[in-house]
């Protein structure tokens, strides 16, 4: 009898074991990087230009900082707001005007201005919600 009092008990701790290594696999790839070729990034005058240019490279219009964005003129567009810096590189974070955020972009001052170091997805599932910098 003791032998299948186990079973209940090897079943749970195996479920358990999956859905851990499940949630691990997802988080481990959950903040990919995407560096912006050089030589496709225009230099800008500031950081928030840089991101504008980048906006607009994607075929969107750009409405500057989301804390400043009025509706109903700005609706569609694609607001940004300031998150963090680190040395050069600020933290970015973007999405539509009135909505969730979606993406990180990272700008970085150089000798000839500001340019796009890299954008990550924004991962709400993420378990951590540390800023993923580049490296």
């Amino acid at each position: 009898m003791r032998r299948h009092a186990l079973v209940p008990l090897f079943w749970s701790a195996l479920t358990v074991a999956l859905l851990a290594a499940g949630l691990a696999a997802c988080a481990k790839g959950s903040a990919r990087i995407h560096a912006e070729p050089a030589e496709s990034a225009i230099a800008a005058t500031s950081a928030e230009d840089a991101v504008r240019l980048l906006i607009e490279s994607q075929g969107a219009t750009y409405a500057g900082d989301c804390a400043a964005t009025r509706s109903p003129q700005d609706i569609g567009k694609v607001c940004s707001k300031l998150i963090d810096t680190r040395g050069d590189v600020r933290a970015y974070i973007t999405g539509r005007t009135f909505s969730e955020f979606s993406e990180w972009v990272f700008v970085q001052q150089d000798s000839t201005g500001w340019r796009t170091l890299a954008t990550a997805p924004l991962d709400f599932h993420a378990v951590s919600m540390d800023i993923p910098w580049p490296r």
